[in-house]
C-alpha cells in the first residue's frame, strides 16, 4: 500500500491550451468552471499555467483562463469590488458557487468570533487603512500590505469596544483549505525544475498503468524537504512526450504514468483526467 504523508500538497501544471477545443465563450467559462472545481475539491495550492509551444494557445484565452479561475477562488463578497464589469466574466452569472472554505458570508460584526480569518481587500482612508472582510463596515487594518486594492488574509482580533484585523499568511492557515494560486509561466521546463524529481508526477497515456502498490512511488515522501507534489498535465492534443521533447528534457527519468487503465472511450479529455487523476492521487495520500 502506498502511504505518502499527509503533509504532502497538490501543486498542478497545466497548458495555456486547455480551452483549445472548445470555441463559444459560455463552454469556455463552463470548462474553466469544472478545473475551479477539480482544484478547490482536491485541495490544490497551486495551479501554474504553462506555455503549450507547439498550439501556441491565444494570449486572449490565456487571460480569459486566469482571470476567471482568480474570480472563482474569490469570495462573493468581494468580487464586485475586484472585478469591475469585464466582458470576460459575462457567464459567470450561471455558474454554481465553488464554496471553498475561505468563501464566507457576509455577515454582522456581533457574530465575527475573534481571531477569525477572512479574505478582505484593503481601502485606503482618511487617516488610517481598513479591510473589507465581508462585515457590515470595513475594519481598520493593521497588517504590512498598505496597498488600495490589495487582495488579503487577515486575522480578526476583537476588542472590548473595536476590532481590527492584522496579516496572517496563507502557509500558516493549516486547519482549513485557503484557496489556490494561478501562476502563468513562459516554460514548464522552469517550474519542473523547481521541484525534486521525486515530487514530480506526469501524465501521459503512453506510460506504465498506475500502481498504487508501487514501491518507487514512496520515496516521495521521504526524498525532500519540498511537501508539494507537481502533477502535470499535457495538452487536449498533445501529450507530455511531445511537449517535454519542445524543451529538449528526457522524460524517461520522471516518474510517469497512465491513469486510466481499459478505458471506455478513445480519449480523456484533459478536464477530465484532471478530475480522475487527483481523485486517485487523493486516495493514496490518505491511505495509511
Amino acid at each position: 500500500m502506498i502511504y505518502i504523508s499527509t503533509s504532502l500538497r497538490f501543486d498542478v501544471s497545466i497548458p495555456d491550451s486547455f480551452l483549445y477545443d472548445v470555441s463559444t465563450e459560455i463552454d469556455k467559462t463552463l470548462k474553466i468552471f469544472q478545473l475551479s472545481r477539480a482544484l478547490s475539491i482536491f485541495r490544490v495550492n497551486n495551479v501554474y499555467i504553462y506555455h503549450d509551444k507547439i498550439l501556441n494557445a491565444s494570449k486572449n484565452d490565456l487571460q480569459f483562463m486566469v482571470t476567471i479561475l482568480e474570480y472563482l477562488d474569490t469570495p462573493q463578497y468581494l468580487r464586485r469590488k475586484l472585478y469591475p464589469k469585464l466582458e470576460i466574466l459575462k457567464n459567470v452569472g450561471k455558474l454554481h458557487p465553488v464554496r471553498s472554505h475561505h468563501h464566507k458570508d457576509r455577515v454582522e460584526i456581533r457574530d465575527v468570533k475573534s481571531g477569525e480569518v477572512r479574505v478582505g481587500v484593503v481601502e485606503k482612508g482618511r487617516d488610517a487603512y481598513f479591510v473589507d472582510v465581508g462585515l457590515s463596515i470595513p475594519i481598520e487594518y493593521n497588517g504590512k500590505y498598505k496597498h488600495d486594492g490589495r487582495k488579503v488574509n487577515v486575522k480578526l482580533l476583537k476588542h472590548k469596544n473595536s476590532i481590527d484585523a492584522i496579516d496572517i499568511e496563507k502557509n500558516e492557515i493549516t486547519e482549513l483549505y485557503w484557496g489556490y494560486n494561478v501562476y502563468q509561466i513562459k516554460d514548464l521546463k522552469n517550474i519542473m525544475e523547481k521541484f525534486p524529481i521525486s515530487n514530480i508526477i506526469l501524465t501521459s497515456k503512453h506510460a506504465k498503468y498506475f500502481n498504487p502498490s508501487d514501491n518507487e512511488f514512496s520515496k516521495m515522501n521521504r526524498s525532500s524537504d519540498n511537501n508539494s507534489i507537481l502533477v502535470v498535465f499535457g495538452s487536449p492534443k498533445f501529450g507530455l512526450n511531445s511537449i517535454l521533447s519542445k524543451d529538449k528534457m528526457n522524460i524517461s527519468k520522471y516518474y510517469s504514468y497512465n491513469f486510466f487503465p481499459n478505458q471506455g472511450t478513445q480519449t480523456v479529455r484533459l478536464e477530465e483526467s484532471i478530475y480522475g487523476v487527483l481523485s486517485i492521487l487523493n486516495i493514496c495520500l490518505f491511505s495509511l
